[in-house]
């Protein structure tokens, strides 16, 4: 039967129709679908990102109260069309520098940090240093593991092991929780001081 059909049919008559044929089952095809899918999830994907970054927070006045210096931000956008809540920010190498109106700075630096809430929340990781030099206190210079830091307020905190270098004291202690702004600071738990007079 077939045989008499393409007998009865000119062969370009046959080659259009295998093109045509051809043609849309590739149209239909599914891999199409499988690549919009794979586009369409884009969470892994960095919304910005920069190099040698400084930023300024002022405050109400025009007093500068904090600033971030890094070589590298990245931020993360969860929901591309609107920012949200859960977005964050991660930094290489953060500095950031409480200002204070009466005392000397405070400078904490760290390997990574991450910046979540549009900036209220730091959390800073590996080799944490919080310092403050000032001619009547000398060096003051607190090390720990990680550490959140609330710039806005500076206020910063940790449940992981500090180490405390001031003069000839040092002190060891796990946990604690420090407003910079009026240097007041509370050690949790295991606090031993070493006192080292001068020779």
């Amino acid at each position: 039967m077939l045989k008499k059909i393409f007998h009865h049919i000119p062969l370009p008559w046959i080659l259009v129709l295998l093109l045509i044929t051809v043609f849309f089952s590739f149209s239909f095809s599914p891999y199409p679908e499988q690549e919009q899918e794979i586009n369409e999830d884009t969470s892994g994907f960095p919304q910005l990102y920069m190099k040698d970054v400084t930023t300024r927070e002022f405050d109400v006045t025009g007093k500068l109260r904090y600033q971030l210096t890094t070589p590298i931000v990245t931020h993360y956008q969860l929901n591309l069309n609107n920012p949200g809540a859960d977005d964050y920010t991660l930094i290489e190498q953060p500095s950031l520098i409480f200002h204070q109106d009466t005392q000397a700075p405070w400078n904490i630096t760290a390997k990574q940090g991450r910046s979540e809430l549009n900036g209220e929340v730091f959390r800073l990781l590996d080799n944490v240093v919080i310092s403050q030099e000032s001619k009547e206190q000398g060096l003051v210079e607190i090390t720990t593991d990680s550490l959140i830091a609330k710039p806005l307020e500076q206020f910063v905190e940790t449940d992981k092991a500090v180490k405390i270098r001031a003069k000839q004291t040092q002190i060891d202690a796990i946990g604690m929780r420090a407003d910079l702004a009026r240097s007041q600071l509370q050690l949790n738990s295991q606090v031993n001081a070493t006192y080292e007079p001068r020779r």
